[in-house]
């Protein structure tokens, strides 16, 4: 094709082209308001109403332009230098700030957006303690936020909030997962463009070394515990490794003596996967003197019953302090000292056997988990356990 341009003088103009074939064609191209119109029609008479349309567009846009009020003038004048140190136009600014901004001015507010997220947890059947945490760390948030929209929260206010110096690290953390997945859920539902607080980024929280009860403590919550209501709690605990959460679902139907397994239903489960955890020797020489048919494991109203049991508990073996997670961390420490074996300690508890490796490895000696697999319910009169009498003169 070859193409030849003859212009007309008239704005805008229109081009003649004349392809290889002989045949012509009228093409209007120009510029407007920055962008290119470039069109072509096979009869000229086409191509003249469109340019005469674009004409009295311009004009019209010419003539508005006289008859702005002189302070929008002004104010147009004003942008137009902000803007050129950016190299952009008004139309670019407004048209992001159309896409960006006004499109979610209807949006709820953060305080409704949490109100939606925490019943979506409920109605998705996510666990109490899970919802529970997650309404707590966003109530928090629409504390300082509730009556603004998400999209209007700016970075720079976002971080100062997540970095609250009075918290720890872990709690920070906590809450910028919880922000972040706020911001989640608010970009599914078209309520926000960006998740922020993904971009923030967060502090290091440094793993405190697990704290474990000695052979000597484990020996003497032993000996307390079924005074009150809590020897399968310890027992399983020690010597199987449950979380307690898990302890507090479990059920007396899915402790198998006869098969020497604990079924962990997806149900119970911490992370919603179904495991077998073995009943140990240690284990199965406990169960018999508490187990039930059925029933709960551990038969208490609520956890502020347990934690005041446990308190108790703790006073009478003469513990100052009950280790966060004792009973599993101790299991685990304990578990791997003796086998050695990171494998199969960390199916027994649920996790991965880097964290096992990471966490547990070293902290007790082999003689003393020899010690604590060897505790054993006493068989002589004065309840003692038999176990312990050897670890105090050894």
């Amino acid at each position: 094709m070859t193409t030849t341009k003859s212009k007309i003088k008239l704005w805008p103009p229109i081009h003649v082209l004349t392809y290889t074939s002989g045949k012509t064609a009228w093409q209007v191209a120009c510029m407007v308001n920055g962008q290119r119109i470039r069109k072509t029609y096979p009869i000229k008479a086409e191509a003249e109403t469109h340019a005469a349309e674009i004409r009295i567009q311009v004009e019209n846009e010419e003539r508005a332009a006289f008859t702005m009020p002189s302070a929008v003038r002004v104010e147009a004048v004003s942008a137009v230098k902000q803007l050129a140190l950016h190299n952009a136009s008004i139309t670019e600014a407004v048209d992001f700030y159309v896409e960006h901004v006004l499109k979610y001015r209807t949006a709820p507010t953060v305080a409704e957006i949490v109100k939606r997220l925490v019943a979506e947890a409920e109605s998705n059947k996510r666990r109490d303690r899970t919802v529970k945490d997650l309404r707590s760390r966003l109530e928090q948030f629409a504390k300082t936020f509730g009556d603004r929209r998400l999209a209007s929260i700016t970075r720079e206010e976002l971080a100062v909030w997540l970095n609250d110096p009075t918290l720890s690290a872990r709690s920070r953390i906590n809450y910028a997962v919880k922000a972040s997945q706020l911001y989640n859920f608010a970009i599914r539902n078209q309520w926000a463009e960006y998740n922020i607080a993904a971009s923030i980024p967060r502090p290091t929280a440094e793993d405190a070394e697990p704290e474990i009860f000695t052979v000597e403590q484990a020996a003497r919550l032993l000996e307390r515990a079924a005074e009150y209501d809590l020897l399968p709690y310890v027992a399983i605990g020690l010597f199987a490794g449950l979380r307690i959460a898990e302890l507090l679902r479990l059920d007396w139907s899915a402790v198998k003596l006869a098969e020497r397994s604990i079924i962990i239903a997806a149900g119970v489960a911490k992370k919603r996967s179904r495991r077998v955890v073995e009943i140990n020797d240690t284990l199965a020489a406990w169960l018999p003197s508490c187990a039930k048919r059925k029933g709960m494991v551990v038969e208490l109203p609520d956890h502020r019953t347990l934690y005041k049991r446990v308190g108790e508990l703790a006073a009478a073996a003469g513990l100052e302090k009950w280790p966060d997670n004792g009973l599993r961390h101790s299991c685990a420490s304990y578990s791997l000292a003796l086998t050695g074996d990171a494998v199969r300690v960390a199916y027994q508890l649920g996790n991965s056997a880097d964290m096992i490796h990471r966490h547990y490895k070293a902290l007790v000696t082999a003689a003393d988990a020899k010690r604590f697999w060897e505790l054993r319910p006493a068989a002589d009169a004065d309840g003692k356990i038999v176990a312990m009498k050897q670890a105090v003169n050894e």
